[in-house]
């Protein structure tokens, strides 16, 4: 139960990840948010590296490396790309129902490359998450009317890079550890995300959000990327990608308690149906 656990912890933490640069992202660009936080935990990955003496580069495996910074560069890099791409074109609700049928196709890949064990059990549970996750997309932003063919393809697009990415890293981590991992595929996103957020243009980040997006890095993706790729290397990517996916139905429970939004009866659908997807995979 290990790995399982360590996914559905992942989604936890991907979701207070959220909840906590939820303010900030209404005033910082999207992409240069993403940035900061993967700047804070490259910064902190460094120093958990050495303490935990996982910084030998002497022994690296080099085609572990390659597959680690491919899947960053096509997962992160790419994906999330599109995704913000897909966001501008047809909206938050459209984009993310679309983009969140990764699991899906991470599922077939991992069954069909990775040899990875397929039980009509685990297609049932990735299914109702991915259900649950597209019944609390549907709640957000109804403010486009007109659907975007070309924002849609990008939506899937970003899905498709996502599902390749999580796939790459479950090979690279066969070589690798996931300590060095973090460490190496963090720097090469912050570069990659550096580069594509316009660096000249003046940053008007203020200390709080500077701060807030720093600490929402050190949660979601330094403690969040380690427990999501030790249940990636455990229970492989066709569980621990469905389950770690539920992050935006907690998000929104989270929402609902901590910033007192309202709960509808869709948001309360979506919790017990990510339940019910959690016990199939389980």
């Amino acid at each position: 139960m290990m790995g399982e656990a360590l996914a559905v912890l992942t989604a936890l933490m991907w979701a207070a990840s959220t909840v906590l640069s939820a303010e900030s992202l209404k005033r910082v660009d999207p992409i240069r948010s993403n940035a900061v936080k993967t700047l804070s935990s490259s910064i902190i990955m460094l120093p958990i590296a050495v303490v935990m003496g996982e910084l030998n580069l002497s022994n690296l495996n080099v085609e572990a490396t390659f597959f680690i910074i491919l899947a960053a560069l096509i997962g992160f890099g790419i994906g999330d790309t599109l995704l913000y791409g897909s966001i501008i074109l047809t909206g938050v609700s459209r984009a993310y129902t679309i983009a969140y049928t990764y699991p899906l196709f991470t599922t077939v890949i991992a069954v069909l490359f990775l040899r990875e064990p397929f039980l009509p059990r685990y297609l049932i549970g990735t299914i109702l998450t991915v259900l649950s996750v597209v019944l609390i997309s549907m709640e957000e932003d109804k403010s486009y009317g007109k659907i975007s063919l070309k924002g849609l393809l990008l939506a899937l697009a970003a899905a498709i890079c996502w599902a390749i990415g999580t796939i790459l890293v479950a090979v690279g981590l066969r070589g690798i550890s996931i300590i060095l991992a973090n460490t190496i595929r963090y720097p090469i996103i912050f570069l990659f995300l550096l580069i594509i957020s316009k660096p000249r243009m003046k940053w008007r980040i203020s200390r709080k959000d500077l701060t807030i997006l720093s600490a929402s890095g050190i949660i979601g993706m330094v403690l969040g990327g380690i427990t999501f790729l030790y249940s990636v290397k455990i229970i492989g990517a066709s569980r621990a990608t469905p389950l770690s996916a539920s992050s935006p139905v907690w998000a929104a429970l989270m929402s609902s308690i901590a910033l007192k939004e309202k709960v509808t009866a869709r948001l309360l659908l979506s919790a017990i149906i990510v339940t019910l997807g959690i016990w199939f995979l389980i």
